[in-house]
């Protein structure tokens, strides 16, 4: 009896140091799984900031060369006439202002005298932006032509092209070689025009709908005709004439009925096409 409570409790004691060192191992490789899951998060976050940083040394790069392109004052001037002859943009003057000095670049400020259409002149100016040398268009000042010399509008342009002050070696940059050219502008009228004026509202268009009558329709060969009858007065009328006071259209012609769209405004809704038919009333006794 005594050897086996002996077994029993040495058992105990066995099965009690084992449990220990379970929950030991389970808590180290809990530890582990912690430990892994953070280091796998840093990774990530190591890989981000090295794309940013990636792109940032990129983007310095192509400021490098944008800085270090273009050559002198003569290769700007040359520059900016060849893209004011592009785009139909007479130059009037070019005004160079004293250079501005910073830290690590050399400013020179410009006062441009173009002339030409809105659609040109709004070319230009975006076109000069997209030009290889950095160069950035500031304060605008625009008017009218003078009557004595060609139609157009005046633009004043404040623009600044940019050089580095340490002269460099620096071939183009593979991101920016690749970079897409941002469309020009889509402008087809100037916004000093005047808009052009509104068609008149014709006499059929200021009487209501329910006022006609169809009396009758005409072909020519392929072509029908509407014989609409409205205060005593008959008018024929085609496709795409309009009547009525909601902006009534006639879409379709037959033989006994005309089929109108108008364009009407409900509430919650906003403007809705409606369609009407005028249907040839049939003989009085028939």
């Amino acid at each position: 009896m005594g050897l086996v409570l002996m077994l029993g409790l040495a058992y105990v004691t066995h099965l009690h140091a084992l449990l220990i060192e379970i929950e030991k191992g389970a808590e180290h490789s809990q530890r582990l799984q912690i430990e892994q899951a953070d280091k796998a998060q840093r990774a990530q976050a190591l890989a981000v900031h090295e794309a940013q940083l990636a792109k940032a040394y990129q983007h310095l790069d192509e400021s490098h060369w944008r800085l270090a392109a273009g050559g002198g004052v003569a290769d700007l001037l040359e520059d900016i006439a060849h893209q004011g002859h592009s785009d139909g943009v007479f130059i009037e003057q070019v005004e160079l202002l004293p250079e501005i000095a910073h830290d690590h670049h050399i400013e020179l400020p410009m006062q441009l005298h173009l002339r030409g259409t809105y659609v040109a002149l709004a070319t230009f100016v975006q076109g000069l932006s997209q030009r290889p040398r950095l160069i950035t268009p500031h304060d605008f000042s625009m008017s009218p032509a003078q009557a004595s010399g060609p139609p157009g509008l005046r633009l004043q342009v404040l623009a600044s092209a940019y050089r580095s002050r340490v002269q460099r070696a620096a071939s183009m940059p593979s991101g920016l070689a690749l970079e897409p050219v941002r469309p020009l502008p889509s402008v087809s009228r100037s916004p000093f025009e005047p808009p052009p004026a509104m068609q008149p509202r014709q006499y059929l268009e200021t009487l209501s709908l329910d006022q006609f009558e169809l009396i009758g329709s005409l072909a020519r060969g392929e072509l029908r005709f509407a014989l609409l009858r409205v205060a005593g007065v008959v008018h024929r009328l085609q496709v795409g004439d309009r009547l009525g006071r909601d902006s009534g259209r006639i879409v379709s012609i037959e033989e006994q009925r005309v089929d109108v769209a108008e364009e009407v405004f409900v509430p919650g809704k906003g403007w809705l096409v409606r369609h009407r038919a005028l249907s040839l009333k049939a003989p009085a006794g028939a």
